[in-house]
């Protein structure tokens, strides 16, 4: 072969070889930028979820978007999400859109402390709601003379701002919120009482209020402080001039509202494919019971039993865990959802309790607030080690106490209760007001148990000169026609809160003399004031000890 011809092929050799690697260059960088691509649109997109519409999102959103698998998909998402709440749609830009964001903005210039302004209660509070009305500022603390509805008298108080709202969709009517700095540090925490921005609560002979001033009442009876005279209107009106809406419960709803994202300004119908099937695999039980805040709504605690020997435990170290996927939702009669959570839940226990840990159940509760009505529960349960699932469904009826009527609620019996002695500054899972109750929900006893017996009575009757209950009440425990119990509670010592809107019974029975089978509790209120009576039941069976609930 001649040697210019050698020297051709060796060149052409070596261009090629590098027109090779420049091709394999230049795909490595495509594919680096590719990959660089998606993990910013990843990071955007879970910015926009946890951050940026973190507190206006629905449930049913959140789900939906996070079931979404493209770019692509998202992107409409996010599009139509805005679209929805949109106040004006004849216009280019999206008015709503552009005012969270300047929320956003204004909450982290003005609100930030050591944490970013927008995931403080202010924050929180002022991207979801908007500017109040009306803001009294008390940055310094410092004397301070209180309003007639908080007992009046002086004291001192940590630093502290109130924001007036004159309506807020879903949460009512002038609506008032206030943040107090306990620490000094410029973070303002959502208060749930007006005592908590007072210095000298817990100081004696500082910050009396009048009628503590005149030794009417003493610090201790203040509305929060007290649970025997929370929500008590006659004795808060007296003693504190405190208005309606300042009764605890009120409280508490106006908390559960205030964490709903605001109403969308322009509703749509959301498509939802179900596939009905019905899978037996994991046996659990659950029970639901209504607490009325009001004609118009009521807490309902879900709460659900899973029997721990159902469950796949496996072993992690010292301990050994099992875990629960749950999913549920209520609907009305019409299909809309109006309530749907999901959650996982752990049951743990080091090796040497295994085996009396699966003697026991795994517990969970969601507690949602609903209207007077009919409603569908449903529940899926899934042990997330062996795959097995099981499914609940169940109608809710919801019937609210008659308006001026005295009518007994729900008999829930516990396996745990506890007065706590005051309220909690937030809702807390199995607390109904200042009562720590977890229910039963096999409503299974051994005789070594005390039966739980917890009832509200709404609409009482209170005795006009001390504004307190003049009740009786007798807890009869009973299989058919015999009677295996019988408690007379004739001082009504078993009250452990009262008010004009509910009485709140709390009271525990010894099983030891009462025999294994099926009975009945029956609680009767009887009422001196008025001369009525009430009578409210639930059924339970006392079993032997290997069987308890």
């Amino acid at each position: 072969m001649p040697s210019y011809v050698r020297l051709i092929a060796h060149y052409s050799i070596l261009t090629l070889m590098a027109l090779c690697l420049l091709g394999a260059a230049t795909q490595s960088e495509e594919d680096r930028a590719e990959k660089a691509l998606e993990e910013e649109a990843e990071d955007y997109f879970k910015k926009w979820l946890d951050q940026d519409v973190l507190y206006i999102i629905s449930d049913d959103e959140r789900k939906v978007f996070k079931d979404l698998s493209t770019p692509d998909e998202k992107d409409q998402f996010i599009e139509q999400f805005w679209m929805r709440r949109d106040s004006d749609l004849t216009t280019t830009a999206n008015e709503y859109r552009e005012e969270h964001y300047r929320r956003i903005a204004y909450a982290n210039a003005n609100f930030g402390t050591g944490i970013p302004g927008w995931k403080t209660d202010r924050g929180r509070i002022y991207i979801m709601f908007g500017p109040p009305a009306e803001t009294q500022y008390y940055s310094g603390g410092g004397h301070y003379n209180r309003k007639p509805y908080e007992g009046g008298g002086k004291t001192t108080t940590y630093p502290f701002e109130l924001w007036r709202y004159r309506h807020i969709p879903g949460v009512g009517e002038d609506i008032e919120i206030e943040f107090v700095d306990r620490s000094w540090t410029g973070e303002f925490k959502l208060a749930m009482y007006p005592w908590e921005k007072d210095i000298n609560l817990h100081v004696d002979g500082l910050g009396a209020t009048n009628a503590e001033r005149m030794g009417l009442t003493y610090t201790f009876q203040r509305p929060g402080l007290h649970p025997g005279q929370l929500n008590n209107t006659n004795y808060m009106t007296k003693y504190f001039g405190q208005r309606a809406k300042d009764q605890p419960f009120e409280r508490l709803q106006q908390f559960f509202n205030l964490q709903r994202p605001p109403k969308i300004e322009q509703e749509e119908l959301v498509t939802i494919v179900d596939t009905n099937i019905s899978y037996d695999m994991l046996q659990f039980d659950t029970i639901t019971y209504d607490i009325w805040i009001n004609e118009d709504s009521a807490l309902v605690p879900i709460t659900v039993d899973v029997p721990n020997k159902d469950l796949t435990f496996l072993e992690e170290g010292p301990v050994c865990k099992a875990r629960i996927g749950l999913y549920g939702r209520v609907t009305s009669l019409t299909g809309k959802v109006l309530h749907e959570f999901e959650d996982r839940v752990a049951s743990v226990y080091r090796k040497e309790h295994l085996a009396q840990g699966k003697t026991l159940s795994s517990l969970y509760q969601k507690t949602v607030t609903l209207p007077p009505g009919r409603f569908k529960l449903e529940l899926v349960i899934k042990d997330l080690t062996s795959g097995s699932v099981g499914t609940y469904a169940k109608s809710i009826y919801l019937k609210a106490p008659k308006s001026g009527a005295m009518t007994a609620g729900t008999v829930v019996l516990a396996r745990q209760l506890e007065p706590l002695g005051a309220f909690p500054d937030e809702p807390k899972t199995y607390v109904i007001g200042d009562v720590r109750v977890v229910p039963n929900v096999a409503k299974k006893f051994k005789k070594s148990d005390a039966l739980g017996v917890y009832l509200q009575v709404y609409n009482p009757f209170l005795d006009s000169t001390d504004f307190t209950p003049a009740v009786s009440v007798e807890y009869t425990i009973a299989r058919g026609d015999t009677i295996c119990s019988r408690v007379l509670d004739e001082d009504g010592a078993s009250v452990v809160f009262h008010s004009p809107r509910r009485l709140v019974l709390a009271h525990k029975i010894p099983l030891a003399e009462v025999e294994k089978g099926k009975c009945q509790v029956r609680v009767k209120v009887d009422d001196a004031v008025s001369g009525q009576s009430l009578v409210s039941q639930s059924e339970f069976q006392v079993v032997d000890r290997k069987s308890g609930g």
